[in-house]
């Protein structure tokens, strides 16, 4: 009688730990993932990158990571199609219009399955880019 109930409470555990796994992985499917490719002036002064995001009823920001030293990505929730690729002061960790350096102009995530903004050679503050599938 002991083995089965270790045996029962070993599976009823496992299917508690299935279950609880549930909302994380929907939550990481959930939103939209975009890659930016800074150009050499971005990438100066040990700069760090972040997505700030708005629609009509709220806003937020996220931080990017490095993919490859070239490209970072960062992941916007669903809802939001209007972002702003900022360069970030390296030494502050709190994304806000403070610790912004530079920055995009504001752009219309594309729905044609591109979703890597690149940053025109030689720019700074809203010097245009191109968005092209990563």
């Amino acid at each position: 009688m002991q083995l089965r109930a270790k045996r029962f409470l070993c599976a009823l555990l496992a299917f508690i730990m299935v279950l609880g796994m549930i909302p994380a992985m929907v939550f990481a499917a959930d939103g939209t993932t975009l890659y930016l490719k800074p150009n050499a002036n971005w990438k100066v002064d040990g700069a760090r990158f972040a997505i700030y995001y708005w629609n009509s009823s709220n806003n937020g920001w996220v931080n990017m990571s490095s993919i490859d030293g070239s490209i970072y990505q960062g992941t916007i929730p669903s809802g939001y199609s209007n972002v702003i690729f900022c360069r970030m002061n390296g030494s502050a960790s709190a994304n806000n219009w403070d610790n912004k350096w530079n920055q995009t102009k504001d752009l219309i995530v594309p729905t044609n399955g591109n979703n890597c903004y690149t940053v025109t050679e030689g720019t700074w503050d809203a010097g245009g880019g191109t968005w092209s599938k990563y």
